[in-house]
């Protein structure tokens, strides 16, 4: 009789995360892709640190794509927002929408001081943008 193999991936979300970030910071790209994949099938920010990664490596459409994915999967995920209009602002398009994404990021963590003052950052440098 054949036996019935159930693999279970032991580690969470969070440590898929954690050594992603830790293979990234080594260079070790492929390695950290596969663990941002895995942290991605039950977390959303398993797509940020995906777009995170691919922005680093100036890859912009593939960061759009993973910002995009992080948002659809974690309509609450403000970082995604943020970083997705950060990526406009850096192309130099799309800045009416970028603005609009970094508002929403501000909305979703007006309780959090730190994050919000990081996106207003955000917001005052495609604005200057826009003013050009």
């Amino acid at each position: 009789m054949p036996q019935v193999v159930v693999l279970h991936d032991p580690l969470t979300a969070e440590e898929h995360l954690q050594l992603g970030l830790s293979y990234e910071k080594k260079g070790l790209i492929d390695e950290a892709i596969k663990h941002y994949q895995d942290a991605s099938k039950s977390d959303a920010r398993g797509f940020l640190f995906l777009g995170n990664l691919y922005l680093n490596q100036t890859k912009y459409d593939e960061a759009e794509e993973y910002y995009k994915k992080a948002m659809k999967k974690d309509s609450k995920l403000a970082d995604a927002y943020n970083n997705l209009a950060w990526l406009y602002y850096l192309k130099g398009e799309k800045l009416e929408e970028a603005e609009e994404l970094v508002k929403k990021a501000i909305e979703i963590e007006k309780n959090k001081p730190d994050k919000v003052k990081i996106y207003l950052d955000t917001l005052e440098k495609i604005k200057n943008q826009k003013s050009k």
